[in-house]
C-alpha cells in the first residue's frame, strides 16, 4: 500500500514538510510506503478551459502536474498538506487543486473511494479555514475523509518549531493511523463489497 503527500508549501522543508514526516514515520510502521511530492511555486492557475475533458489531462505547459495526478492515481491514500500564510492554503496548493480536480472530474474520478487527508500547518490562526478549504476538494472527490483527535493542524514558526507542538504532533501521528486502519479495511473489503458504479454526472446552469 501506498500514501502520497502533497506539500503545498513553497519551501521544500519547512514545518510542513516536518508535519509529514511525522506521518511518514508512522506509515512506515505501517508497513505502508510514503512519498512526498512537493509543488513549490512552479504550478499556473487552471484557467477553466476544460479542454481536459477530452484529453484526460491537463493541457497547459508542463509544469509537472499531470505526471503528479499519475502518481496520485496510483496511491491509496492521499494527504494535501498546505502551510497558511494569509488564513488560506497557499497560491500554489490552490493551483494544484483546481487543475487536479478539474482533470479527476473529466477522467472517471480516479480518486473516487481513495483515502484522503487535509493538514494546515500555520504560525497563529487561519489553519481551521485552510483545512475547510481542503475538504471541500477532497470530499468533491469522492474520498473518504479519516478523522483524528484534533482537527488536523499544527504550529509553527521557523523551520523545525512544529515538532514542539506537542499536540499538534500527536494530532498528525493519529490522523496517520485513521489513514492505515481505513485503507487497510477497505482493502480487505473489495473482495465482498465492490465498488458502486459511477453514474453519469447531472449538470445543471441556475441562469436558465
Amino acid at each position: 500500500m501506498k500514501v502520497i503527500a502533497i506539500n503545498g508549501s513553497p519551501r521544500a522543508n519547512g514545518n510542513t514538510r516536518t508535519a509529514l514526516d511525522f506521518m511518514g514515520e508512522v506509515f512506515a510502521q505501517e508497513g505502508i510506503e510514503f512519498e512526498v511530492l512537493h509543488i513549490g511555486s512552479k504550478l499556473a492557475p487552471c484557467t477553466g478551459c476544460f479542454r481536459c475533458a477530452k484529453t484526460h489531462e491537463c493541457t497547459l505547459p508542463d509544469d509537472g502536474l499531470n505526471e503528479m495526478y499519475q502518481k496520485l492515481t496510483q496511491a491509496d491514500g492521499v494527504v494535501f498538506a498546505s502551510p497558511v500564510y494569509f488564513s488560506s492554503i497557499t497560491s500554489g496548493m490552490r493551483c494544484f487543486m483546481d487543475r487536479m480536480g478539474c482533470i479527476d472530474m473529466n477522467n472517471g474520478r480516479q480518486f473516487r473511494f481513495k483515502v484522503g487527508a487535509p493538514l494546515a500547518v500555520a504560525r497563529r490562526a487561519g489553519a481551521v479555514n485552510a483545512i475547510d478549504e481542503l475538504i471541500h476538494y477532497i470530499n468533491y472527490a469522492q474520498m473518504i475523509i479519516p478523522g483524528s483527535l484534533y482537527w488536523p493542524l499544527a504550529f509553527g514558526n521557523k523551520p523545525g518549531e512544529v515538532a514542539q507542538d506537542a499536540e499538534g504532533v500527536q494530532t498528525i501521528q493519529v490522523l496517520a493511523q485513521s489513514m492505515a486502519y481505513v485503507m487497510k479495511a477497505m482493502e480487505a473489503g473489495k473482495a465482498q463489497i465492490p465498488v458502486p458504479e459511477l453514474p453519469r454526472k447531472s449538470f445543471t446552469n441556475f441562469i436558465r
